[in-house]
Parts: C-alpha cells; sequence; structure tokens
C-alpha cells in the first residue's frame, strides 16, 4: 500500500456574492481620495512643487495615482478605502482579480464611467448586481468581505467576560479542604 503526500494545495480564497452597497462604495472612495491627496502634496512639497502640476510634470507622477488604484486592486482586490469600509474587488468566481483585470478596470472603465458626466458611476445604485460601468467592462464585483471569526471560549469557563466571580473568594480567605 502506498502513501501519497497530499499534493494539494489550497486556491484562493473566494468570497461569497454579498454585493456592496453604493454608500460602502463611496466611503472607501472617500478615503482613497483623501489618501491620494496626502500622497499628492507630500510629493509636491518633496520635490518644491514640481510635481503633478506645470510643465515640469513627469510621466511617473501620473504612475503614482494609477499604480496606487491598480496596484492594490490587482493584488489585494482592496485599496486602503476598501480595506477599511470591509469591501473587495473580486472577478465572476469571486477571487482577487489580479493586476490584467485591474489595469482595464481602473484605467479605461473609470475614465468612461466619469466622462459620462459620472452616469457610469451612479449606474452602482440602479444595478441589481451593484456594478457600475467600470466593473462591467473588467466582469468585477465589488462584495462584502466576511468577518473573520473569534474563536470561541472554552465551554468549561463558568462566567462571562465582565461578570464576578462570586464563588471564589480571595486567597488569604480559601477554605482549607
Amino acid at each position: 500500500m502506498s502513501t501519497r503526500p497530499d499534493t494539494t494545495t489550497p486556491g484562493p480564497p473566494t468570497y461569497p456574492p454579498n454585493y456592496a452597497h453604493t454608500f460602502r462604495r463611496m466611503y472607501a472612495s472617500v478615503i482613497d481620495i483623501g489618501l491620494l491627496l496626502i500622497i499628492i502634496y507630500s510629493v509636491r512639497w518633496v520635490t518644491g512643487g514640481n510635481a503633478f502640476t506645470g510643465p515640469k510634470t513627469a510621466p511617473q507622477d501620473i504612475f503614482i495615482l494609477l499604480g496606487y488604484l491598480i496596484l492594490f486592486t490587482g493584488l489585494r482586490g482592496q485599496t486602503p478605502g476598501k480595506m477599511v469600509a470591509g469591501i473587495i474587488v473580486v472577478d465572476a468566481e469571486g477571487h482577487v482579480p489580479g493586476v490584467a483585470v485591474a489595469i482595464p478596470r481602473e484605467v479605461v472603465g473609470r475614465l468612461i464611467a466619469t466622462a459620462a458626466l459620472g452616469l457610469g458611476l451612479a449606474w452602482i445604485s440602479f444595478d441589481p448586481k451593484r456594478q457600475g460601468w467600470h466593473d462591467k467592462i473588467a466582469g468585477t464585483y465589488v462584495v462584502m468581505k466576511p468577518k473573520a471569526e473569534r474563536p470561541k471560549a472554552p465551554q468549561n469557563e463558568r462566567f462571562s467576560p465582565g461578570e464576578r466571580r462570586a464563588r471564589q473568594r480571595p486567597w488569604r480567605f480559601r477554605r482549607r479542604r
């Protein structure tokens, strides 16, 4: 009888299709815009005001903005704003989409969604699967990330947290058995 070691590796986590509400996505966007503004003003201060504005604007300035969205969404499925809001970008199978899907979602999709006077972003409120145009272009969904379960307390505990132990006396008043 031969025993083979288990060579199956666990795949990437799969997230259930619990679509994120519009306001939760707006909350994440506000946090991301705030963080991007902090990055922009920090880089401008370091470069003496030459970054992001004026004739000395370098192409790498644009890559900072796009890299923030593409790398976080492609590698983790979440920007820092989405992490705080508890939402994650997934593909049709429920996995993190990857950089190859994040590029059309964040560059082409967002450009089209906002160029149409924001109609592509407002579409999130009316779509049954809460997809904006940028999500539809890339085939992605934004879902609620399940919270990690807390370990359960052992069953032999006789009190709940915050409750005083009435049966146990202080050590100096204990009876000897």
